[in-house]
């Protein structure tokens, strides 16, 4: 009696929900896919689910004060970081010309003594002086190539610094602390070493302003 009970269930069922008959050609080819897969070949694949791979794959941007650029770079490098001492903004326009107005925030940190050049300056550009802050940062860069050319490890130091321009913020690094142990292998070396390690400094920033 149950399975009779049962059959006949199933069957009212299959009526109502048309199970069993056959569609009409032209309405299955127009049947909607259904949501969240896409037909690729013969294989249908998960797809997009839009608003939620943005909030999968799209993490909030971590924006660093620029000290903390910096802080970046001084433990990266460790004791071979040298730059010790701020300039303030009118010691920073002195040395570059790079005036407040161009800026939204600047860091620049060098040597107590000037005999001393390592030098690091982390610009926030305003985007409509991002080309003048690169001009007059490479004025400044041939200043010191200048200066030292009497200096030979001073001067490899200067010929081995590096700008680089990451989204609007203009980096110089003239690096490379004491290069005493590479001065009797002559000035290429010691430009080698400090274009190395103004390279990983560059690394590091550009992986904190670009995360």
């Amino acid at each position: 009696m149950r399975k009779k009970i049962m059959f006949t269930i199933i069957c009212s069922l299959l009526t109502l929900t048309g199970c069993g008959e056959d569609m009409p050609e032209d309405e299955l080819v127009n049947q909607p896919e259904p949501y969240g897969q896409e037909q690729v070949g013969e294989d249908l694949q998960a797809s997009s689910f839009p608003l939620f791979e943005e909030q999968s794959y799209q993490g909030e941007k971590q924006f660093y004060t620029l000290p903390q650029l910096k802080d970046k770079v001084e433990d990266l490098l460790g004791d071979a970081y040298w730059p010790e001492v701020n300039l303030s903004a009118e010691e920073f326009e002195k040395l570059t010309g790079i005036d407040a107005d161009m800026y939204v925030d600047f860091l620049a940190e060098r040597q107590v003594l000037d005999a001393h050049i390592d030098t690091l300056i982390v610009i926030h550009a305003k985007e409509d002086y991002v080309g003048k802050i690169e001009q007059a940062i490479e004025n400044y860069r041939s200043s010191i190539i200048e200066a030292n050319k009497n200096h030979p490890q001073n001067l490899a130091k200067a010929q081995a610094s590096r700008m680089e321009t990451i989204d609007d913020y203009v980096c110089f690094v003239q690096l490379g602390a004491d290069t005493t142990p590479y001065a009797d292998r002559g000035a290429e070396v010691v430009e080698a070493h400090c274009r190395e390690e103004n390279e990983r400094a560059l690394y590091v920033l550009e992986q904190a302003i670009l995360q």
